[in-house]
């Protein structure tokens, strides 16, 4: 393709884009207000399907876990661009979901994470369905499962069964992939994924009448014995590990001695090593906790995120620093725990980015800045611009 149609095309784009606050605002809006906890993305799935076919996505799918999928053909596919914008959120389907706008706010449970995200990514791609084939395919995932409990589990599907898609007789080659993920705020760029290990440990005792049972094995006295010790685990500051007991439920009286009590433990590092010792540790206080207290114990490993790293060297990560600073962005380069964990697991160039900026992140009080969202979605196509002609 020509160097001026190139330019022309990409000066078209960012003056569409350059007007498109309100459609964007009223875009979010209509997405956030549909309910989409972790693992029961269902109903927004399907609606972020049919905005696809609205905007003229040329192909359009939604996999085995619910990951909908828009596919861009490409004339060369020695290189496949991936973005993965996680459509679901920390709050469960009974929550609040109306939207308030307060001049220069717009507040909702998820508006930001990872709802405007998910809107920025699907305007860029109507733009892209007038321009097919691209110089490269280009896959925009609004996958499932990131948050919590979700594990990752969109992105780990997408990742793990890479060879099975089919996009109208097209293919994909792991070794061709390269993921720009859309998540978080405009400020750093995730290149190193916290890896993390999360149990769910059940404690289980004889129990009975607090006063005539009174010596009989309790479960919540196991389990606090094990939390007691857990709390006492010395971890490094560098690598960073870390650990948390989160969540504690057990017994049915104060009058009774606890048959049954189950916690959960997030434990992080970015070295995977270390959260293998970590683990380790956890799991030798668990067992001697039942001896000590004379419980039982099963534990269940509900959440696995694998570690992984991409060099500040890589070709990735120069462009995007590259026209970080020809908007007077200084990216600083940050581990964290989002969907980009796998394919860097998997040795994969992966970041994630995000375009806008936000406040109060997970609570029922987030909202995020308006005037943040055009230069956010200018950048975000920046951005394709940089990856799909190679500039």
């Amino acid at each position: 393709m020509a160097e001026a149609r190139v330019r022309d095309w990409l000066e078209e784009g960012l003056k569409e884009l350059d007007g498109c606050q309100e459609e964007l605002v009223e875009l979010i809006a209509r997405v956030v207000q549909v309910p989409a906890p972790s693992n029961d993305e269902g109903e927004r799935g399907k609606l972020i399907a049919s905005i696809m076919r609205e905007y003229g996505f040329p192909h359009v799918q939604t996999d085995a876990v619910g990951n909908v999928l828009g596919f861009f053909p490409g004339e060369d596919p020695s290189k496949v661009i991936v973005s993965m914008a996680h459509m679901d959120t920390v709050f469960p389907r009974e929550t609040d979901l109306t939207v308030r706008r307060d001049g220069n706010i717009l507040a909702a449970p998820g508006v930001s994470d990872n709802t405007a995200s998910v809107c920025q990514m699907l305007l860029v791609g109507r733009i892209f369905a007038r321009h097919v084939p691209l110089p490269h395919p280009v896959i925009l995932i609004a996958n499932v499962g990131e948050e919590g409990l979700g594990d990752l589990k969109g992105a780990r599907y997408f990742c793990d069964h890479v060879a099975e898609y089919d996009f109208g007789g097209f293919r994909l080659r792991p070794e061709s992939l390269v993921f720009l993920n859309i998540d978080g705020g405009m400020d750093y760029i995730v290149n190193q994924g916290i890896g993390s290990r999360r149990l769910r440990v059940t404690y289980k005792g004889e129990g009975g009448h607090s006063w005539g049972a009174f010596g009989k094995s309790s479960a919540i006295h196991g389990m606090g014995s094990a939390i007691a010790k857990i709390a006492k685990i010395e971890v490094p500051k560098e690598p960073k590990t870390t650990y948390n007991v989160g969540v504690v439920q057990g017994g049915h009286s104060v009058n009774s001695i606890a048959q049954e009590a189950w916690m959960l433990i997030d434990m992080r590092s970015v070295s995977a090593e270390h959260l293998r010792r970590l683990e380790e540790e956890v799991r030798d206080i668990l067992e001697w906790a039942a001896r000590e207290t004379d419980t039982t114990y099963e534990v269940e490993v509900v959440g696995d995120r694998p570690t992984g790293t991409l060099s500040p060297d890589s070709p990735l990560i120069r462009t995007l620093m590259e026209l970080g600073k020809e908007h007077g962005i200084d990216y600083k380069l940050v581990p964290s725990s989002t969907d980009s964990n796998i394919p860097l697991a998997k040795g994969w160039p992966a970041v994630t980015m995000g375009f806008k900026r936000s406040e109060n992140g997970h609570r029922t009080t987030e909202y995020l800045y308006i005037d943040s969202l055009v230069p956010g979605i200018k950048l975000l196509f920046e951005c394709y611009g940089r990856l799909l002609y190679d500039l």
